[in-house]
């Protein structure tokens, strides 16, 4: 690897980690919002909505360009309480089975402690309602808590993350919030590293993602754009994956998946840009899971759009394997894309092109006299 390469693969690195440390479940992703504004400090204009994307401009003068990548991370909200015990049932939010979350630690916004236990039935698989979270602190023993340590016992609708102890394990990063964190470091990377923009581009760090893409559909609505990619996790064996990718031989850009078809003009767009980066390119066709590009792809008259993501691998448990140069290609890939890798020459935005033809067509009215 080269000096350059190591230096973008060493500050790749820096961008990933506090990431995957931030608190961010769906719908509390304000830690994942400080994070990013740290990041790309400077690198453009910041705009917070009310459902709580966080929307970056890098004003530009060709067509609008919208770059999206979720921020939450799959957690648990408290649905009933036992009072004595401090044993609570839950609702997971997000992408997981019962079974990779069975021994999990959580952590509560306020930094409160948990795991989560299985109510064991002999012979089946654990289903959510068998799952309860355990604190220690059941009602009377809380109030004692909070007069020594501050501790206190759940209420209903508390929400908690998995708490993350992310590392590097050789070739490899290993963390439980890598879905989509990873895309949001890859994104920062990208919009970082870019030499010349060639898009007006609108940088989406979207919430509620795993609750159905809610962010994604309130983000693209208020910004129109003309163009999108969106940056995503996969996991290899995936329900009804069919595609066969593997991690370390670059990202992958999708073909189908749930609620979303490839745009033809976005896909040979990714495919020129990743020939200009020399980025190698996988395949994926998933049926049983989507992204954000669903809801990005339909909004207003329709976006023509493509999704990039990051190959991934399940542990069997909470966490997650994803390949350095996986990440690092996929930066390299994004910065290709705004540098106008993938464009024609000469593109600009069609709204602007529209604005030309109107002033050029008053100008030969007034000069033919006409009204």
């Amino acid at each position: 690897m080269s000096p350059a390469s190591l230096k973008s693969a060493a500050a790749l690195d820096s961008l990933l980690q506090p990431l995957l440390a931030a608190y961010g479940p769906p719908g509390r992703e304000s830690a994942v919002r400080s994070v990013l504004r740290r990041l790309l400090r400077g690198a453009g204009t910041w705009e917070e909505d009310a459902i709580g994307n966080l929307h970056l401009h890098r004003a530009g003068e060709g067509p609008r360009l919208l770059l999206a990548a979720h921020m939450d991370a799959p957690g648990i909200i408290v649905t009933r309480l036992d009072g004595e015990t401090g044993q609570a049932r839950l609702s997971i939010l997000g992408g997981r089975r019962p079974a990779e979350l069975v021994g999990a630690p959580l952590r509560f916004e306020d930094g409160r402690a948990a795991i989560v236990s299985w109510d064991r039935k002999e012979g089946a698989d654990p289903e959510m309602d068998q799952l309860l979270v355990e604190t220690g602190v059941g009602r009377a023993a809380g109030r004692r808590a909070t007069r020594a340590n501050g501790s206190r016992p759940l209420d209903v609708g508390d929400v908690a993350a998995i708490d993350d102890r992310p590392a590097r394990l050789g070739d490899y990063w290993c963390s439980a919030n890598l879905d989509d964190r990873a895309g949001c470091a890859a994104l920062v990377h990208a919009l970082t590293r870019a030499r010349r923009v060639r898009y007006d581009v609108h940088a989406v760090f979207t919430a509620q993602s795993d609750l159905g893409a809610r962010g994604a559909t309130t983000g693209t609505f208020g910004i129109d754009p003309e163009m999108a990619v969106v940056v995503d996790v996969a996991h290899l064996g995936e329900p009804k994956e069919t595609s066969g990718f593997s991690l370390g031989k670059g990202p992958c850009v999708t073909l189908k998946e749930q609620g979303f078809l490839a745009h033809p003009e976005m896909l040979e767009r990714v495919r020129k840009a990743a020939r200009a980066a020399r980025v190698p390119l996988q395949y994926l066709i998933r049926e049983g899971e989507g992204s954000d590009a669903r809801a990005v792809r339909a909004a207003r008259s329709g976006v023509p759009t493509a999704v990039i993501a990051i190959p991934a691998r399940r542990t069997g448990g909470v966490g997650s394997l994803v390949h350095a140069t996986d990440l690092e290609q996929t930066a390299a890939l994004i910065a290709a894309i705004l540098e106008g890798a993938g464009g024609a020459a000469g593109e600009r935005s069609k709204s602007k092109r529209t604005k030309t033809k109107a002033r050029a067509g008053a100008g030969r009215t007034k000069r033919g006299g006409r009204t």
